[in-house]
């Protein structure tokens, strides 16, 4: 996922809050509203002169109005982020007319704010600040009113504020709290730490779960063992959350802890040094020298994880015979992730790209480092939960005639969103732009239809269903170019498509049996991986 850059023009928090307010109600005739906005300064966190609020409220409305795919109006963004406070009391409502803004209560109006009529001298950064002021007094308005206000928590207004700006967007647009970001920050970047999953709370917290090849791991913890002390600190009743806390710390520095193993009456003592940890996303197996790799999802470390298990795979007696990328269940990650991973089949040409109204969404994709497989057969397996970059690769691996699609069709999510991090340590991600692959159609509702559909009634062996498939190649090729010709308006002639080989979750080992008959004979293989269309030419057009 691409991270745009957050507003570089910042407001200057030394200022007085209520003297800023008081110049900018005075030059869009507000004036009349200072008595309460002033009367409301005891409020605290959402008071008019709150700067982290203000901060946070002037950041998300600037990303929401100019970053996200499809134009959305300040004044909408602004009746949504209000509104979205009627999440902690349900007896607020928002209205707007030309002139107005209305605030309501227990259904009679408590409050009307004038909306301002912008000056073209004045910048973007003036014009936002005008809009964060407004939501801010808006809000000490209603706190004049709700009980409900005055006793909310400042995370609780802070998410009812930011998911409210987003209410209306699409439906992978999201806010996510501090708690909730760091641990989508470790899942994509690692964490440094030990390497282990505790659940605590009561008696001593208990190991869970230990990663693959981390310094837990090479410690010699394993899930059930009891920790008992950190750093010399008695852990028993602690809660997960803080003993996961105790355990991270800088890269580099040590832990000291005591260990009751699982089914032993035994303390151990262990120092342990911390590092960066990284959930493992590539699980690889060989069989008949061909590598079998399942990507559960795409994180920082996923790419070059799929390299080092393609170079091992090569060095096996009778080298590499082909491979099969594992796409089912994979919801996608990190964009760039999922283009390095195509780029390790493809020798050049492109991959795929983005296009958006945002000018930093913009990208095409080329293959840049060379075919790692040197042009070893490819199947790729996809299913009703592949979606978004893991999308991406395959449709660019079918599209260069690269790879054979098995499965079923997949989800059908081609947007890229934006993760953008917000003062109060939280994220706010929206859509804002939408990807094609190589013969520039776009996924994106329709999802990949695969060359061997194995929820066809074709037989409940592997070779009936190769064989069907090889039979059928003529239809699956005329399918293919509906599929990439398919208007995407045209609501009936996409479940007709999506039809022919329903999205299917089941995950069934019956379609790896499928690739393995497939990858034994070349022939057919090349056969079913060149059907749909003509190459497609090595190079996107200049945006």
């Amino acid at each position: 996922m691409a991270t745009p850059e957050t507003s570089q023009n910042k407001h200057d928090i030394n200022d007085s809050g209520t003297q800023r307010l008081k110049r900018i109600c005075a030059a869009v005739g507000m004036s009349v509203l200072l008595t309460a906005c002033e009367s409301s300064k005891h409020v605290g966190v959402s008071s008019p002169d709150d700067p982290r609020t203000h901060e946070l409220i002037s950041q998300t409305i600037e990303l929401v109005a100019t970053r996200y795919i499809d134009p959305i109006s300040r004044e909408q963004i602004l009746v949504n982020t209000l509104d979205g406070l009627s999440t902690v009391d349900d007896a607020i409502r928002v209205d707007i007319t030309p002139s107005d803004l209305v605030l309501q209560y227990d259904g009679r109006t408590v409050d009307r704010i004038a909306l301002p009529a912008m000056s073209g001298d004045a910048n973007e950064h003036e014009n936002l600040q005008v809009w964060a002021e407004i939501t801010l007094h808006g809000l000490a308005s209603y706190r004049m009113h709700s009980s409900e206000l005055r006793s909310a928590s400042t995370k609780d207004i802070e998410s009812a504020l930011i998911s409210g700006a987003i209410r209306n967007l699409d439906r992978y647009s999201r806010y996510e709290g501090p708690e909730r970001a760091e641990n989508a920050r470790n899942r994509r970047d690692g964490y440094i730490g030990i390497g282990v999953r505790v659940v605590g709370g009561t008696g001593y917290p208990i190991v869970k779960l230990v990663h693959a090849e981390s310094p837990a791991a090479r410690a010699g913890l394993n899930p059930g063992d009891q920790i008992l002390t950190i750093n010399g600190q008695d852990m028993y009743g602690k809660a997960s959350r803080y003993t996961a806390d105790l355990l991270h710390g800088e890269e580099g520095s040590s832990v000291l802890i005591e260990v009751n193993s699982a089914n032993s009456a035994a303390i151990t003592p262990m120092e342990i040094l911390r590092e960066r940890v990284i959930d493992r996303t590539v699980f690889a197996e060989i069989r008949d020298n061909i590598l079998i790799a399942r990507l559960s999802s795409f994180n920082s470390a996923t790419a070059s994880t799929l390299a080092d298990n393609i170079m091992k795979a090569k060095l096996y007696d009778g080298g590499l015979n082909g491979v099969i990328l594992d796409l089912r269940g994979n919801r996608g990650g990190l964009l760039q992730q999922g283009v390095a991973v195509a780029d390790l089949f493809l020798e050049d040409g492109p991959i795929g790209k983005t296009f958006s109204r945002v000018t930093a969404a913009r990208h095409i994709f080329k293959a840049e480092t060379g075919d790692l497989t040197a042009g070893a057969p490819l199947v790729v397996l996809i299913d009703g939960r592949t979606a978004s970059s893991a999308e991406l690769v395959a449709a660019a691996l079918q599209d260069r005639h690269r790879a054979v699609l098995i499965g079923s069709t997949s989800f059908g999510k081609g947007s890229v969103q934006a993760i953008n991090d917000l003062p109060n340590h939280g994220t706010l991600t929206f859509t804002w732009s939408r990807m094609t692959a190589p013969s520039g159609y776009t996924f994106d509702r329709i999802g990949l239809f695969p060359a061997i559909c194995t929820q066809t009634d074709a037989g409940n062996t592997a070779i009936h269903q190769v064989a069907h498939a090889l039979s059928q190649r003529d239809k699956i090729a005329s399918v293919m170019m509906k599929w990439r010709n398919l208007d995407y308006q045209d609501e009936k002639s996409r479940r007709e498509l999506r039809n022919v080989c329903p999205a299917s979750t089941n995950g069934e080992a019956f379609d790896v049996d499928v690739a393995l008959e497939l990858l034994k004979n070349r022939r057919e293989y090349k056969n079913l991986a060149y059907a749909g269309q003509e190459e497609i030419a090595d190079t996107f057009p200049s945006q």
